[in-house]
């Protein structure tokens, strides 16, 4: 057989066994995830501590270990509504901080989107990024724009979207000029 032939008949049956082994994988990855679907974490619910890297930083991150209260926030770049909160969000990072708050936006997307899309925001400075699979264990759902509020033992005390009742009572105790008073998330 002549190799002009030959290379690209085998170029050929190369691609498509490649392809079909790449559709193969992805077939048992979404039978595997609708076999073991991720539940969404639930009010009282101890919350894993998961290990995070900052955004801006070297240093690895424990997020919502106990020993302090901490807002979990899920935003996406691609989602209009999550934009629209970024201004409020940079707003409340202070005065969560005063409170002892930890306030951190959680992230399973490249490092350069998030960089752009938080470009000019304090809360560049309060994100995490976690694998796919650590995000899937506190968003299930991959809610945006959403919250979590743990208690200083780790404990999920209320989830939400950000704008709901819970978050408004949250931003207004972060707000009110008198905070003498101890933060209960």
């Amino acid at each position: 057989m002549d190799d002009q032939v030959l290379y690209p008949a085998l170029a050929a049956l190369c691609a498509a066994v490649a392809l079909n082994l790449k559709l193969t994988m992805a077939a048992l990855r979404a039978a595997r995830s609708m076999a073991n679907p991720a539940l969404p974490l639930a009010p009282g619910q101890q919350v894993p501590a998961v290990a995070a890297k900052p955004l801006a930083g070297r240093a690895p991150l424990q997020l919502a270990g106990g020993g302090a209260a901490w807002t979990l926030l899920f935003l996406s770049t691609q989602c209009p509504k999550c934009r629209d909160k970024l201004a409020d969000i940079d707003l409340l990072l202070a005065a969560a901080d005063d409170a002892g708050l930890a306030m951190w936006l959680v992230s399973e997307e490249p490092g350069w989107r998030l960089r752009r899309f938080l470009r000019g925001r304090r809360l560049l400075q309060r994100t995490a990024l976690v694998t796919r699979q650590d995000y899937k264990l506190l968003n299930a759902n991959k809610s945006t724009p959403a919250y979590q509020f743990i208690n200083h033992e780790g404990v999920l005390e209320a989830a939400g979207f950000i704008g709901d009742g819970d978050w408004l009572a949250l931003r207004a105790q972060l707000t009110q000029p008198d905070t003498d008073s101890a933060l209960v998330a």
